[in-house]
């Protein structure tokens, strides 16, 4: 029966640790899109500048720009809020679950954000990677799809679009 217990409180605990992180991203992304918003500059002078629009989203390597057009900012505060607040409610064990899931949600985020913008990612052989990748694309040409894989947040605020498939080939 604690064991049980155990197990529901770790379920818990990861999914609302997920839910929260990715709220998290998803706000301080689109907090930096706001025209009056303090971190606009650093997200949109940044990413924004050096990858404009959908057509120009793919370099060699990533660029995420440097000091006052780095992108990072815009996302710290609402990853600080919510490591306090995870920090406030947790004890022990669930808070360590929370951070160091935390901590991996970003690292994983990053990591397949900045595979959308190579000209030759390791992931491109994967159905859902493409998809995704051309939702990323939308958001370089739109106030649209803040989120890097999962977009129930943008579901949820009405800031999700579906992009459309490329053309499929035709073989003669």
């Amino acid at each position: 029966m604690a064991r049980a217990a155990g197990l529901a409180s770790f379920a818990l605990v990861f999914a609302a640790t997920y839910y929260a992180t990715t709220l998290a991203l998803w706000a301080g992304h689109w907090f930096s899109h706001l025209p009056w918003s303090s971190l606009r500059t650093f997200h949109l002078a940044g990413h924004h500048t050096l990858y404009p629009d959908s057509r120009h989203t793919r370099s060699t390597q990533f660029h995420y720009g440097s000091g006052r057009a780095s992108s990072t900012p815009a996302l710290l505060p609402w990853l600080l809020i919510e490591a306090t607040l995870a920090w406030v409610l947790d004890a022990g064990w669930r808070l360590a679950v929370a951070i160091g899931e935390i901590v991996v949600l970003v690292v994983l985020f990053n990591a397949v954000h900045t595979q959308f913008h190579l000209l030759a990612p390791g992931l491109e052989r994967r159905r859902w990677f493409r998809t995704a990748r051309r939702r990323h694309e939308l958001h370089h040409d739109a106030d649209v799809n803040f989120m890097v894989g999962d977009h129930f947040w943008d579901r949820v605020f009405g800031t999700f679009r579906e992009a459309t498939p490329p053309a499929e080939v035709l073989r003669a």
